[in-house]
C-alpha cells in the first residue's frame, strides 16, 4: 500500500511538473504583433530582470531603439523597454500608457498594480494598458549609473563618477525634452495614430509637455500630482521644502496623547530633541548599520507625504525610543524594495540634464541654503557651504528646459488635472497654476495629505472622475474645481 501511495505521487507529481513546463512553453511561444513591435510574454527569461515580482502571466514585454542624440538618428542608441497588459475585451478604445514619477522611475508594472474596483476595471476592459522605462532608466540600456559613489559629502567625485560609469555622450541627452521625442517615437511605432496617457507626479511634465508638442496624437491625459512646467529646479526644490514643513506640522499634530514627542516643546525642537536621543542609544539594524539621524530621516521622508503612514511612523518613533527596532526594519524593507525599481542616480541626472542652475558658487550657495531654511524640522546637523553645492553645481551641460514655452491653443487636447490638497512633493499651486494655463478641470483631495491616486482603488471619487474622463475626454464635469473628500 505504501509503495503504491508513492508511487502514484510521484506520477502525479510528474505529471504537474509537466503540465507546468507545458503552460510555460506554450506562454513564452506566444507573440502579438502590433504595427513594429511584437509583444512577447513577460516570462521569456530576457525579460525576467525586469521586474521585482512575478508578473501577471497577460502581460506582455516588447523593446524599442531610438537614438541618444536625436540630430544623429544612425549613432548611438538606447534600448527602451515596454510592457502591455492587453485588455480582453476585443473592442477597446486604444492604447493607455502610464508614466511613472522621479525622473527615475519606470511603469513597467504599473499596470497590475492597478485597482479591482468597477471604474479601474472599466479602463483595464476599454485600453491596452501600456508601460515603460524612459531613457537612461534601468533596465533600459544604457542606463544612468553612477557607480557606488555618493552625490551627498562630494558632488565633484560623484560627478566624475556618473561621467565615468554612464559617458560624456550619454549624459546630455537624457533631459526630458528628449524622453517626449521618445514617447512620439514609441507611438509611432505601434502604430497608433492617437493615444492616451496618466502621467504621475513627474510623469505629468511629460504628458503636459507631449500636449504641447503632439497635440493632435494626444487623445487623453491625465496628470496626477503636478509638476509645472513653468517652474526651474531651484524653484521646484524651494517649493518642496516649504510644502515639506507644512506636511511635517501636520505629522506632528497628528500625534495623539501619550506622544512620543515632547508637546510643551516648539514641534520642531521636539522632532529633533527625539532625533538625538534615538541616534544616541547606538542601535543597530539587522545589517549591523547605525540607526543614526541620518539612517532614521532616510525612512522618515519616504512615507511623511503619505497620511496613511502617520500612524506607523509615530509608533516606529515610540518604539526607537524603547530601544526597538521591529517597525523600523519593516520600513526599511519597504523602502529597499521601493528601491529596486527607482533610480537615485537618474533622479539626480535627469533633474540636472533638465535644469541645471547656472549660478555662481556664492549664489548657488546662498539659493541652496534658502532653500533648506524652508524645512527646519530636517535640520539636524550643520552643512558647510561646500556641502550645498550638489549634482547640478558641476554638471558640464546646458538644461534643456524652457520653462517660458507655451504651446497650448485651440488644438491642444483637454488634460484633467489631480492633487493633494497637501502635497509636499509637487504642490496645490502647481496644479492650479496648470490647470489655469490648459484651461482645463482640476481635482483636488480636499484636506488631505498625499501625494498621487489616481486608478489604484483608493478614493472612488477622483477614481469616477478619471475614469469617466478617460472613456470620453469630452466629458463636460460642470466645472473647473472638483472636490473629493477623505473615503
Amino acid at each position: 500500500m505504501l509503495k503504491s501511495f508513492f508511487k502514484y505521487t510521484a506520477l502525479l507529481f510528474a505529471f504537474l511538473v509537466l503540465a507546468l513546463l507545458l503552460f510555460y512553453v506554450y506562454l513564452i511561444s506566444q507573440s502579438t504583433k502590433q504595427g513594429d513591435i511584437s509583444w512577447q510574454s513577460c516570462y521569456r527569461p530576457s525579460y525576467w530582470s525586469w521586474f521585482i515580482l512575478p508578473p501577471p502571466t497577460r502581460l506582455q514585454c516588447a523593446t524599442v531603439s531610438v537614438p541618444v542624440n536625436p540630430a544623429k538618428p544612425d549613432g548611438k542608441s538606447f534600448t527602451i523597454p515596454l510592457t502591455r497588459l492587453p485588455s480582453t475585451n476585443q473592442s477597446v478604445i486604444g492604447d493607455l500608457l502610464l508614466i511613472s514619477g522621479g525622473p527615475g522611475g519606470h511603469s513597467l508594472d504599473m499596470g497590475a498594480l492597478m485597482g479591482d474596483d468597477e471604474y479601474s476595471q472599466a479602463i483595464k476592459d476599454n485600453f491596452h494598458i501600456l508601460g515603460y522605462a524612459p531613457r537612461g532608466v534601468k533596465p533600459s540600456t544604457p542606463a544612468i549609473d553612477c557607480g557606488e559613489v555618493e552625490e551627498e559629502g562630494d558632488a565633484k567625485a560623484y560627478m566624475d563618477a556618473c561621467i565615468q560609469h554612464t559617458g560624456a555622450d550619454i549624459l546630455p541627452f537624457v533631459s526630458s525634452k528628449e524622453v517626449v521625442q521618445d514617447l512620439d517615437t514609441i507611438r509611432q511605432k505601434l502604430g497608433d495614430d492617437t493615444w492616451s496617457m496618466v502621467g504621475y507626479s513627474y510623469g505629468t511634465k511629460l504628458v503636459a509637455k507631449y500636449a504641447e508638442h503632439y497635440p493632435t496624437h494626444l487623445r487623453a491625459g491625465v496628470a496626477d500630482g503636478v509638476v509645472d512646467t513653468a517652474e526651474t529646479l531651484d524653484t521646484i526644490l524651494f517649493n518642496q521644502q516649504k510644502h515639506a514643513q507644512i506636511t511635517f506640522d501636520g505629522f506632528m499634530k497628528h500625534c495623539q496623547a501619550p506622544c512620543v514627542f515632547d508637546k510643551q516643546k516648539e514641534p520642531n525642537q521636539a522632532f529633533l530633541d527625539t532625533l538625538h536621543a534615538i541616534a544616541q542609544k547606538g542601535l543597530k539594524d539587522k545589517d549591523g548599520n547605525a540607526i543614526d539621524e541620518r539612517a532614521i530621516m532616510a525612512i522618515f521622508g519616504e512615507s511623511l507625504n503619505d497620511e496613511t503612514s502617520w500612524q506607523t511612523l509615530h509608533e516606529m518613533f515610540d518604539e526607537l525610543t524603547q530601544g526597538k527596532t521591529h517597525t523600523y526594519e519593516f520600513q526599511k524593507l519597504l523602502a529597499k524594495l521601493g528601491e529596486k525599481s527607482f533610480s537615485k542616480d537618474a533622479l539626480s541626472v535627469v533633474n540636472c540634464a533638465d535644469s541645471a542652475p547656472k549660478l555662481s558658487k556664492d549664489d548657488y550657495i546662498a539659493t541652496f541654503k534658502a532653500i533648506d531654511d524652508q524645512s527646519p524640522f530636517d535640520n539636524y546637523q550643520t552643512r558647510t557651504d561646500e556641502e550645498y553645492l550638489d549634482l547640478c553645481y558641476y554638471w558640464q551641460w546646458q538644461g534643456t528646459d524652457n520653462i517660458k514655452e507655451n504651446l497650448v491653443n485651440e488644438s491642444t487636447p483637454n488634460l484633467l488635472f489631480v492633487s493633494y490638497e497637501y502635497d509636499l512633493a509637487t504642490p496645490l499651486p502647481n496644479a492650479m497654476t496648470m490647470a489655469k494655463k490648459f484651461d482645463d478641470p482640476l481635482i483636488v483631495l480636499s484636506g488631505q495629505y498625499g501625494h498621487t491616486v489616481s486608478l489604484f482603488g483608493t478614493n472612488a471619487c477622483v477614481d469616477g472622475y478619471v475614469s469617466r474622463y478617460l472613456l470620453d475626454p469630452k466629458t463636460d464635469f460642470g466645472k473647473k474645481v472638483l472636490m473629493c473628500a477623505k473615503p
